[in-house]
């Protein structure tokens, strides 16, 4: 379109430029018609030089109404006329004339001589004045038929050129309207498409501001998922934490106080475990159901992950949040319903307060809070646990001990002690348990119930393990024959994959018979996985290892463990040798429990012999094993070689 109208313009150029070139013409024709007029002023100018001559003549013939002022008059105008014919169109006119200059410088010189004499001269010299001036006016009458022809024939050339130019006029009109009209239907097409982008922008405005809404509606949607909770709907840990800088900042300017709340719900793992996930879910969305009763403008509740919540609390004392967290304990803790199941939990709680007089730091907020969460789960007595400034003190260095654990596995700097195993029966060393200890290089020696179960907090128990079963069947290589050597395992190590063939391996590297090793286990082990569990012994029984029940009496003793649990040997807890030298009931009830491992072809291991007593009276039981310090502290592997083996 822009390429037609471009050309539109062009030829609309071009036409009037062709139109003016065709006016000019037009305007040199009508010059040219002009001619005509000047042909009729010469026929003029000989109509009055005949009425000189007749004026004349009247008085010359003694006319009484003609005098010389009639004379005179017609001469003047006689001579006005000759000299209008020197001047403009008609002077042009008259040069392009034949046989011109003769006869008007003939009639020119008579009117002359008659005008400077008329007043003066004889009626004869009038009279040849006359005849010369008849004389003249004939050759003028031809020149003035001649210029009357050739003017006729000038018009009529002009006429024709007329008619042309007229034709060539209208020619570019024509293309002057067409042009015009061209760019009217080039405008009316114009407004036609002006028109339709208008709608089409109207409509493109219209679905941009959708768009826009859908958009903006998306963002929300989207800002409202990076910041809140997809199960509970509750704010997630990102929106929580830049509310607890908030309101840290606001509390700080307003000399307010301000509480954290952890929240951790207790035994929600095994409700997912056991129920599955689904119902894990719905609990949760029920427990998010309740926290959001107790949310108002001065609490701020959210899910930080899996079955933790946090709350702030705003304005509150310290023991305001320990009442508010006990409302919130008894809230959670009632029963729910769920798929027509009826479930409880517990939850614990840890608070920190921030008090006006304190500098805020988020970072610590939230650590302290943490700490006194864990403060809350270990706790037997309260699940809410207030932070004090000693427990950070704790915290710490318990972090510096885990980072020196850390270290002290990787170093390999963990050590294997032994304590013998003596026959119940001869009193001859039969064996050793091995038992690690960590020797710190500040704090001296570390008891293994510290280490152990930090190690099992920290994902240290595997590598630990692995350390104490090399080390100990590596040292128990060199020892005779018939000694064995007992490693207790975690149930954690149990349930690694493919421990048996770590187990495996170990031995194999190491030279030990897999008879002389013992693998000691807890009852613990069978809470979670009991089928898994005993394949893992089976496996390893299969080899020619012994299996011993660890710590037996303690934990979750039962009958059906004695029947189904595929182990060898039963290890009572040193609380059963404890009083018998001066129980009955307790030597009756270790009586009992020998006569049934007995029963159960199991070997029977008892712990915590101190003295020539208990040791007289077990060795009167069904008892093979006995362990303690009667016989031996624990001691390295190069002392347990020097002596016991010697006495041996």
């Amino acid at each position: 379109m822009t390429r037609i109208l471009y050309l539109l313009i062009a030829v609309f150029i071009a036409a009037t430029f062709l139109l003016m070139i065709t006016v000019g013409q037009r305007q040199a024709v009508l010059r040219d018609v002009v001619h005509h007029n000047d042909a009729w002023a010469l026929s003029q100018t000989v109509q009055e030089m005949l009425r000189v001559e007749v004026a004349i003549a009247s008085y010359l013939l003694n006319d009484q109404q003609s005098t010389r002022s009639d004379i005179r008059l017609r001469l003047d105008i006689a001579i006005s006329r000759l000299e209008s014919s020197k001047e403009g169109t008609l002077r042009t006119f008259i040069e392009n004339l034949d046989r011109q200059q003769q006869p008007f410088s003939t009639l020119e010189s008579a009117l002359a001589d008659l005008d400077r004499s008329l007043e003066t001269i004889s009626d004869q010299e009038l009279y040849q004045s006359f005849v010369r001036l008849s004389s003249s006016i004939g050759p003028m009458t031809g020149l003035s038929s001649q210029a009357i022809q050739r003017s006729w024939i000038l018009v009529e050339d002009n006429l024709q050129e007329l008619e042309r130019l007229q034709t060539t006029f209208g020619l570019v009109v024509v293309i002057l309207i067409s042009c015009w009209c061209g760019l009217l239907l080039l405008l009316l097409r114009q407004n036609k498409l002006l028109k339709y982008a208008q709608e089409e922008s109207i409509l493109l405005n219209s679905n941009l501001n959708a768009a826009g809404e859908e958009l903006r509606e998306k963002n929300f949607r989207l800002e409202h998922a990076a910041h809140h909770d997809a199960l509970t709907g509750l704010p997630n840990r990102t929106l929580f934490w830049k509310k607890l800088e908030a309101a840290g900042q606001s509390a700080l300017t307003q000399k307010s106080s301000m509480s954290l709340i952890l929240i951790d719900l207790d035994e929600f793992k095994a409700v997912n475990d056991k129920m599955g996930h689904d119902v894990g879910d719905a609990l949760l969305y029920q427990v998010g159901e309740r926290i959001r009763f107790f949310g108002n403008n001065l609490h701020t509740f959210c899910r930080l992950g899996g079955d933790e919540f946090a709350c702030l609390a705003l304005d509150k004392t310290a023991e305001e949040s320990r009442i508010y967290a006990q409302e919130l304990v008894e809230t959670l803790s009632a029963p729910y319903r769920i798929f027509d199941r009826t479930i409880q939990i517990g939850c614990c709680i840890g608070i920190v307060t921030s008090t006006p007089q304190s500098e805020f730091n988020a970072h610590l907020l939230l650590k302290q809070a943490d700490i006194a969460l864990y403060r809350a789960k270990e706790s037997t007595k309260d699940s809410i646990c207030l932070f004090e400034c000693y427990m950070q003190t704790e915290f710490d260095e318990l972090k510096m001990l885990e980072d020196d654990l850390r270290i002290a596995v990787a170093d390999n700097a963990i050590d294997v002690a032994y304590q013998v195993q003596v026959d119940a029966k001869s009193g001859q060393v039969c064996g050793a348990e091995a038992l690690a200890r960590w020797e710190h290089p500040t704090q001296g020696p570390v008891p293994p119930l510290v280490f152990i179960p930090l190690a099992e907090q920290i994902g240290l128990i595997n590598d630990l393990g692995r350390s104490v079963l090399m080390k100990a069947c590596t040292e128990a290589s060199s020892w005779p024959q018939f000694a064995k050597v007992a490693v207790n395992l975690s149930s954690i190590q149990l349930r690694a994959p493919n421990f048996p063939d770590l187990v495996h391996e170990i031995l194999e590297s190491t030279g030990l018979d897999p008879r002389r090793l013992e693998l000691e286990i807890t009852e613990s082990v069978l809470l979670e996985g009991r089928d898994d569990v005993f394949q893992v012994i089976q496996r390893l029984r299969q080899t020619g290892i012994t299996v011993a029940l660890d710590d037996f009496g303690t934990g979750y003793s039962s009958l059906a463990v004695l029947r189904d649990m595929p182990f060898d040997t039963i290890k009572l807890d040193r609380s059963f040798a404890k009083d018998i030298a001066s129980d009955q009931r307790a030597r009756d009830f270790l009586i009992l429990v020998s006569d049934l491992a007995a029963l159960l072809k199991k070997e029977v291991i008892i712990e915590g012999i101190e003295t020539v007593e208990q040791y007289d009276i077990v060795r009167q039981l069904s008892c093979n094993t006995v362990q303690g310090f009667l016989f031996g502290h624990p001691v390295l592997s190069s002392q347990l070689n020097s002596h016991c083996w010697a006495q041996a």
